[in-house]
């Protein structure tokens, strides 16, 4: 019998490729139909976030000095980002954790050196999301955090984000702490504190608290974004110099 050479037998597997490749493009385009994709941030179509959004938590860190500890923020938590980080707490999306994830290694990246230790979510955010938005965005930097420990708070039931500022502190103190398991291996280092968002500071000042507790040095706070206000500006000149 005679054998097909390889010349007969081109043709045969050419037009299977291209009925792969248009098949493709066609499931594409109806995933695009069915399941739209649009910019977190901005809205722009087919893409889940655009260069520009994701551009504004590479531009540069913001830097403030919160009770004499440096905090180290990728952006503002304004605009875009605020719509990326809405995005990433409360529909678990990994696309924008990977570009909130982007903004938060390049902040600590600009921070002191560090253990890495999180702020933990709130039980009832856990509850009802399922996942904890700054481990996500840990996971999209590539990174990993030892976390803080919530403990039983004797504060009235709600959220932080509907307490006011003196609400939040006080509902904020003595919540968190450090587990014995890390605070036996962690006694004595220096402990870079990483949250998602820092607005009236509450949390993160709880943060500190918990970590020099347990006796570690609290030498940064890093998160993804931080409110612009009520933190007291540096000196131009340190602006500039690039000191706290």
């Amino acid at each position: 019998m005679r054998m097909r050479s390889a010349r007969h037998a081109a043709p045969v597997a050419a037009p299977v490729e291209g009925l792969g490749t248009a098949l493709r493009a066609a499931l594409r385009e109806a995933a695009s139909v069915l399941w739209p994709v649009e910019c977190a941030g901005c809205g722009a179509p087919d893409i889940a976030v655009c260069p520009a959004c994701a551009g504004l938590l590479l531009a540069g860190a913001e830097r403030e000095l919160l009770d004499g500890v440096p905090l180290v923020a990728a952006a503002r938590y304004e605009g875009a980002v605020r719509a990326l980080v809405g995005a990433c707490k409360e529909r678990g999306d990994r696309a924008t954790a990977r570009a909130l994830g982007a903004g938060l290694a390049l902040a600590i990246a600009a921070a002191p050196a560090g253990q890495l230790v999180r702020v933990p979510s709130s039980r009832e955010g856990l509850r009802r999301r399922g996942f904890d938005p700054v481990e996500l965005v840990l996971r999209g930097a590539g990174m990993r955090a030892v976390p803080l420990r919530r403990v039983a708070s004797r504060a009235p039931p709600g959220t932080q984000k509907e307490r006011s500022a003196d609400e939040r502190a006080l509902a904020a103190h003595g919540s968190l702490e450090l587990g014995r398991r890390h605070t036996a291996r962690l006694a004595g280092t220096a402990a870079v504190l990483v949250d998602d968002v820092v607005t009236s500071g509450a949390t993160v000042r709880e943060g500190v608290r918990a970590l020099r507790a347990a006796g570690c040095e609290p030498v940064a706070i890093v998160a993804v974004a931080r409110t612009p206000r009520r933190l007291p500006a540096r000196p131009a000149h340190a602006r500039t110099s690039g000191v706290w």
